[in-house]
């Protein structure tokens, strides 16, 4: 079954949502801010904080505050599992004492490793007593096709069988790509009542996901020219700031698959081929961005794992990912050089290019 609408109790005073979909996390806290605030309201109601971007102890201050224009306050913290163990635990102290016309959203990725948010226990703890812990689920790979339909017809718009299979090959089914790429088709097409394959290729040829294999093959052959150039098309100047971090778990995904892939092959599994995975290796790849999961009986995408998981060493890769966290922590300011999001990456690709 497509992925429907999450159960969101709206009366909660605190929520923490957690998943892989920022946009589907969003749509879920936007549940509660429409129960709780009318649009007049928002303006003076609604705070939204992103962790990163304000100084932790602001959340604390703004938690407990009291407006002087709202009767009714919705504060979102947005991706809560980027704040410090200690921040988070501040945070988890913070929601005991919260004004009663207070109500509190958090969003947060899913761990790697079983189905349970990316914070601390005590955050998760503390909101359970006073709210609910809501997982926002992706849809299935056998719901992926119904699902693109069903984003389209929010637009008003059928979509064509050919359009749905190119999208997918596009962004691999991930889902907040796949809400993008719908909607610019949808604006493509203008009064036409269904989107076909040909618009898909006019507004998503150039897509991130669509280059990202040919950056990941500069990076394999450590042509340093040619990965920049690719980067260059991926982020070009006047790039909304922000969008390099999602560059770079695009970058941090293909190497985790990469890395899945060797496993596999190893273990004499070959992902390139339509063979079963047997669940004693499956329990030893993450849950989220799961290359099994990622292949889907999809030979081609197998293909193009399996060749560039041939191009690195075991020790290549542990160095590449390492590499990947370093530069995480730069764009998020926790690094100790700081550099321009967009020369961060640069220096990233020549550092992988280097291995």
């Amino acid at each position: 079954m497509p992925a429907r609408a999450a159960q969101v109790d709206t009366t909660a005073q605190v929520t923490l949502l957690y998943g892989s979909s920022e946009i589907l996390k969003d749509r879920a806290a936007r549940q509660t801010i429409d129960a709780r605030l009318s649009p007049e309201a928002r303006a003076d109601g609604l705070s939204i904080l992103v962790a990163g971007e304000v100084a932790p102890d602001q959340f604390g201050a703004e938690l407990s505050s009291r407006s002087l224009l709202a009767t009714d306050r919705v504060i979102m913290v947005k991706r809560v599992d980027d704040l410090a163990a200690d921040d988070q635990r501040m945070l988890a102290r913070v929601l005991g004492r919260l004004p009663e016309s207070t109500t509190v959203i958090m969003t947060c990725a899913e761990a790697e490793k079983g189905r349970k948010p990316a914070v601390v226990a005590d955050l998760t703890k503390a909101v359970k007593q006073v709210g609910q812990i809501v997982r926002i689920v992706s849809p299935q790979k056998e719901a992926v096709s119904e699902w693109i339909t069903q984003e389209a017809g929010t637009h008003g718009k059928t979509i064509a069988e050919p359009a749905i299979e190119l999208l997918r090959e596009l962004t691999e089914d991930e889902v907040d790509m796949l809400v993008s790429e719908v909607a610019k088709a949808a604006t493509y097409v203008g009064e036409r009542p269904q989107i076909e394959e040909a618009d898909v290729q006019a507004v998503g040829s150039g897509s991130q996901q669509g280059d990202i294999w040919k950056l990941v093959d500069a990076l394999g052959t450590r042509r340093a020219d040619q990965a920049l150039r690719e980067l260059a098309v991926m982020l070009p100047p006047g790039t909304a700031r922000g969008e390099a971090l999602s560059l770079l778990g695009m970058i941090s995904r293909q190497f985790r698959l990469i890395w899945q892939t060797r496993v596999a092959a190893r273990a004499g599994h070959r992902l390139d081929r339509a063979t079963k995975v047997p669940d004693e290796l499956m329990a030893k790849f993450p849950v989220e961005h799961n290359v099994v999961a990622s292949v889907g009986g999809r030979t081609w995408m197998g293909r193009k794992l399996t060749n560039q998981a041939r191009r690195f060493t075991d020790p290549q890769l542990a160095r590449a990912l390492a590499c990947v966290h370093q530069t995480d922590l730069v764009l998020k300011g926790q690094g100790g050089e700081q550099l321009d999001e967009r020369d961060a990456l640069e220096a990233l690709v020549v550092e992988l290019c280097q291995l």
